[in-house]
């Protein structure tokens, strides 16, 4: 208790002492969970460094990666090097996926934060989280736990300034979530769902078989993390294991000629090592993220993930696998009210036997046009601000500028 009050403490002084540095103006420092390269702070920084808009700076955790960044060309550096330190506190931007932690959560204090998030609000996000596990960390009896929270959970109470948002769904849940003002979003996409309608040429091939051809048909399996198993350690029984008869789904994706992507969260990457070996199953659980793969995928295949939030712009085809919704439901955090009252624009499979019927594809016309409908209507719902004139770096871009939130811009060519 003494020592997480004391480093609470630290953190929280340190923090407010950043607040006294000077920071460059043109020099951004980005970020993502898990110390990875991924997501959307991953895909700003790539179109920011090809473009010379400003500096931009990955910083992470994992020395490996930063070597690997560096030898591509990148700049890269350890968060507690002294070229790392000192970038966190002198940049005028903070870019992360989740929280300033990102980054460096101990030295944020006097930038401007942009937090690009890593989903679509589907389930309850931070301060809308009142039930499971994390509910503890948002919810307060008093002022006194308030204060309290917010030294102990740090980055989780300190709010961006910016935001992206899509539609004015998703700025009503970002308000709510992040205790956001409307005039704090910015309308537009995400980067990792631009980024290849810009960059096409960057798109990942998957198609790799020995002969050299290419799969039928190609299956994403991405299912959103299970937190009511906090733990993550590989003693905790793989929840997909009883999800699946793998032996069964490998011989029909072997016999309809399909790949299965196995794509886990990384909370839970270690799992997919148990199912990889079965023919048609690949695991891409370690990799950055998916989406430059997503135009070659046939068919999502997910749960209660905002992953598929994402395709719809994309016209993928999906179905949801609710193996566990009872359980689930009862003790991970809540959804979102709304989510109850969605288009179904996929077919929903409860038990492994009836996937598989799915999966064989046995869809009636009337059931065809009805999931389409659907499709239409969560297409408009989520992606209204989607269209050509919604690229969200152009307008980020603009953003900066009329707000002359950058100073000496590198690249003066933008209106």
């Amino acid at each position: 208790m003494k020592t997480n009050l004391f480093t609470s403490l630290l953190k929280k002084c340190i923090y407010g002492l950043s607040w006294f540095f000077p920071r460059q103006g043109n020099k951004a420092v980005f970020g993502c969970y898990k110390n990875l390269f991924a997501d959307n702070s991953k895909y700003l920084y790539l179109h920011w460094h090809k473009n010379k808009f400003m500096h931009v700076i990955w910083i992470s955790g994992d020395a490996s990666l930063v070597n690997a960044l560096r030898k591509k060309g990148f700049i890269a550096y350890e968060r507690w090097s002294l070229e790392g330190v000192y970038h966190a506190l002198t940049a005028r931007f903070y870019i992360y996926n989740s929280y300033i932690g990102d980054v460096n959560q101990w030295f944020a204090s006097g930038s401007i934060k942009i937090n690009l998030w890593h989903g679509s609000p589907l389930k309850r996000i931070e301060f809308d989280i009142d039930h499971g596990p994390l509910a503890h960390k948002y919810q307060s009896n008093s002022y006194w736990q308030k204060t309290w929270h917010s030294l102990l959970y740090h980055q989780e109470y300190v709010r961006p300034q910016l935001m992206l948002s899509p539609s004015p769904l998703v700025d009503r849940l970002f308000c709510s979530a992040f205790r956001l003002q409307k005039k704090q979003l910015l309308s537009c996409g995400n980067p990792r769902t631009d980024f290849y309608r810009r960059y096409p040429d960057k798109c990942q091939s998957i198609n790799s078989k020995p002969d050299g051809t290419s799969y039928k048909k190609v299956i994403l399996y991405a299912p959103s993390w299970r937190d009511a198993n906090l733990s993550n350690t590989e003693t905790v029984q793989s929840p997909y294991e009883k999800a699946f008869n793998w032996g069964v789904l490998s011989q029909f994706l072997v016999n309809s000629d399909c790949l299965f992507l196995l794509r886990l969260h990384p909370n839970e990457r270690h799992y997919a090592k148990h199912f990889s070996a079965y023919p048609n199953v690949r695991d891409i659980s370690s990799w950055e993220d998916v989406y430059g793969i997503l135009h070659q995928v046939d068919l999502l295949l997910t749960d209660y993930s905002s992953l598929f939030i994402d395709v719809l712009p994309l016209n993928i085809p999906i179905v949801f696998y609710l193996f566990d919704h009872e359980s689930y439901i009862k003790n991970s955090r809540n959804c979102y009210e709304y989510s109850q009252y969605l288009p179904q624009a996929g077919l929903i499979a409860y038990g492994f036997e009836e996937l598989i019927n799915i999966l064989k594809n046995n869809t009636s016309k009337k059931q065809t046009e009805t999931l389409h409908l659907a499709y239409t209507q969560l297409q408009k719902l989520y992606w209204q601000e989607m269209n050509e004139h919604s690229d969200c770096f152009e307008l980020l871009e603009r953003y900066i500028c009329r707000r002359n939130l950058l100073k000496s811009p590198l690249n003066t060519q933008i209106s």
